[in-house]
């Protein structure tokens, strides 16, 4: 079982990151895809997802998933909480019985360094380029590390509220970057508290997710 992270949580909740080496019928013997999905690559990854969450919870009822209208999954009735995410050969799932939850898993590449004033405003890149001591946002490995590490974490933060019509920039602040207790802290337009983002990255790869 290709498990290369897996992390409990407060309050029994749990995430996994699950390295997809496996080809598209092994998770097709597992379970059924959510949903019709034609691109045989992004349906391995559907399913890998999945599975990584039965790592988690072996009797979870995959079959009863219901997405609301933004794409959150949540089971009718039920107070189970739970996120997916997958990118190129990497899926991971979070778990949780009573918080609501979010996780994202992103590549770094130089992509990252068109899009970023798509969800950072100038006063959040400047305080990003002071916290982690950068010359400048651009051109470097390091840059396109902490711009993914950003943009992943406004992902878990949309798939935690769950709801359309987040706006990245103007609902999802950050505030705060916290290197050593590998945090960041944002404020939101939809609580009054900031909300913590956990995350974990490798050489090019970045793990982020909100358990609140």
């Amino acid at each position: 079982m290709p498990i290369i992270f897996q992390q409990q949580l407060s309050d029994g909740a749990q995430l996994a990151l699950w390295e997809i080496t496996e080809p598209l019928f092994y998770f097709e013997q597992l379970i059924a895809p959510a949903r019709p999905i034609a691109h045989e690559e992004v349906k391995r990854r559907h399913l890998a997802a999945r599975v990584a969450l039965l790592s988690l919870a072996p009797d979870f009822p995959l079959d009863q998933l219901l997405l609301n209208p933004a794409g959150k999954p949540f089971l009718e009735g039920g107070s189970q909480h739970l996120s997916f995410s997958h990118t190129t050969d990497f899926a991971a799932a979070i778990y949780a019985q009573d918080n609501s939850v979010g996780i994202d898993v992103e590549m770094v590449g130089e992509r990252i360094f068109r899009i970023r004033h798509k969800y950072l405003s100038d006063q959040e890149q400047a305080h990003l380029q002071e916290a982690i001591k950068l010359d400048t946002l651009q051109e470097s490995e390091l840059a396109a590390r902490w711009l993914t590490l950003c943009w992943s974490a406004k992902e878990s933060l949309y798939k935690w509220k769950g709801e359309h019509g987040v706006d990245f920039i103007n609902d999802l602040q950050l505030i705060s970057v916290l290197p050593d207790l590998s945090q960041l802290l944002f404020k939101t337009s939809f609580r009054e508290e900031p909300l913590r983002v956990d995350y974990k990255y490798w050489d090019s790869l970045v793990l982020t997710w909100v358990h609140a």
